[in-house]
């Protein structure tokens, strides 16, 4: 990884600031496909105390760090996943290794099963929220925007997929399923209409 001075500076606010000893690094920055306006993602590791979240902006540039005890870490779980694949900083005993190997393992096993009557409802949910957002007015454009926002990771969790994040589940949609991806593309075009995102739901819950 090239230096970055912005980057140093975010680990040493995260050690002196919160005691962290052990600091990762994940997102867009970790994995190389960062533009200007990323944010630097970083997971520190404390001996002990609470889980906080530190976000700010430094010199134009967003931090967005999440703090958490050894105990939280040590016996973290799918909880973490979205710090798979990134970067350790610093690290104390080994600390991030083991949770990378942890977190490599969990992913391999894939999510839990939905529970039929959770996924029944879910698909139940998604049409009546067509149903709702007809109506066309506040309640209705509202419910339309939560539907939307929803089928994404219900495509996933419905097909025993781990949902990655929107930009890595839109991307694996184009690469293998592109007529799904195209129906999303369709249903949150600004002027898209509703026949659009019904068409999307019975998609995505069928």
């Amino acid at each position: 990884m090239p230096p970055d001075p912005l980057l140093t500076r975010f680990v040493e606010i995260l050690r002196a600031e919160h005691g962290c000893h052990t600091v990762i690094l994940y997102g867009s920055r970790a994995r190389g496909d960062a533009g200007p306006e990323s944010d630097y993602d970083l997971l520190g590791v404390r001996a002990e105390g609470g889980s906080v979240r530190d976000a700010r902006w430094v010199e134009g540039a967003y931090l967005d760090a999440f703090i958490h005890p050894e105990s939280k870490v040590e016996g973290a779980g799918a909880e973490l996943l979205h710090v798979r694949g990134g970067v350790v900083l610093c690290e104390k005993d080994g600390i991030g290794a083991r949770l990378f190997a942890r977190l490599d393992e969990v992913y391999a096993k894939g999510p839990p099963a939905l529970p039929a009557d959770e996924a029944a409802a879910r698909r139940a949910w998604a049409r009546k929220m067509v149903g709702r957002a007809r109506r066309g007015d506040l309640e209705g454009h509202y419910r339309r925007v939560w539907l939307l926002t929803s089928l994404l990771e219900d495509y996933f969790l419905l097909r025993g997929l781990w949902y990655p994040g929107p930009k890595h589940a839109l991307a694996w949609l184009e690469a293998n399923a592109p007529d799904v991806h195209g129906a999303f593309a369709g249903a949150l075009d600004p002027g898209a209409d509703l026949d659009a995102v019904e068409r999307l739901a019975i998609m995505v819950v069928d």
